[in-house]
């Protein structure tokens, strides 16, 4: 062999060596670059187009100062002393457009309740680069209830979150004293669990050999403990709240088990009720069940909405 053949075969024995580190670990690291830090989704609708009063507001996280933009929407018929504060879901926005949240928040307004949507970090007209799926929300969260109880005098707290925004509804639910009902609509219940298992989901990889390296490096890039977002640890740990979860026994994305998981953990010192429902994709339970869905809600907050 020619010392021009050996050249051409070592060269054409080092591409395939160079590029099983890029798919295994640059790979990853892009994928969960990406998933950690993606594209602000943006509202495209304002209450106004639903014939809603609204005022925008801005207010702070105080463990990092980032400024979270929000809605502000009066109930129609009087002053109110009672706000829902919705959470959206991971790569969403405050309207929650893709399942007509402005209609949902348009009902709770006639029935009397006011109502604040805002942006996670991250989202919407929020700032911040980072979403942390759950980590950094829940101080989010957080502040969006301080800004309803110090801002509008409010003294009736209730969350409503969808997927991400439900598990951190519950976490923050759970861990502040002013709130008393919680509806988690497609919660996950613990967040290390729930990305070991069901990680392939989002990233369309293969969970072996993929999801452990993807898990790594989205914990490296987010600096955090993801055993430290579980909603399952809060909700065992709670007292005197009342809990309405939803879910679709078909839902892909996060599987109605976790919300079964869910229901089972919270204590007999709480109210709690699940509502399962059919055929319909993730979140989708509204889009799908509107007029019983609405009813499901007003029935909850009506009756177990109180002072924190």
């Amino acid at each position: 062999m020619s010392e021009e053949e050996k050249s051409k075969k070592g060269k054409s024995l080092w591409g395939p060596l160079l590029a099983v580190p890029a798919v295994f670990f640059l790979a990853p690291l892009g994928i969960g670059l990406y998933l950690t830090h993606p594209f602000p989704a943006k509202s495209t609708k304002n209450p106004m187009d639903f014939g809603l009063k609204f005022e925008e507001i801005e207010f702070f996280n105080r463990k990092d100062q980032v400024k979270l933009s929000g809605w502000w929407i009066p109930a129609t018929s009087k002053q109110s002393k009672k706000t829902v504060i919705t959470a959206h879901g991971y790569m969403n926005e405050r309207a929650m457009e893709g399942i007509e949240g402005l209609q949902l928040a348009k009902v709770l307004s006639k029935q009397g309740y006011n109502v604040l949507m805002f942006d996670f970090r991250n989202a919407g007209k929020s700032k911040g680069r980072t979403t942390g799926l759950g980590y950094f929300e829940k101080h989010d969260l957080s502040a969006a209830i301080e800004y309803s109880i110090q801002k509008k005098k409010q003294k009736m707290i209730a969350l409503l979150g969808w997927s991400m925004g439900a598990s951190t509804a519950l976490i923050a639910g759970c861990e502040h004293p002013a709130v008393s009902a919680i509806i988690a609509d497609s919660p996950f219940s613990d967040l290390e669990a729930f990305l070991k298992e069901n990680l392939s989901y989002w990233t369309k990889l293969p969970k072996k050999p993929f999801t452990p390296f993807i898990y790594h490096s989205m914990r490296k890039l987010l600096k955090i403990d993801p055993t430290e977002v579980s909603p399952i640890t809060n909700v065992k740990n709670t007292k005197g709240k009342s809990f309405l979860l939803i879910h679709s026994k078909t839902d892909e994305a996060i599987p109605y088990t976790e919300s079964e998981k869910l229901i089972q953990s919270i204590s007999s010192d709480n109210h709690k009720e699940l509502w399962l429902t059919e055929d319909g994709k993730h979140i989708n339970s509204y889009l799908l069940n509107k007029e019983e869905y609405e009813h499901r809600v007003i029935q909850f907050l009506n009756k177990y909405l109180r002072v924190g």
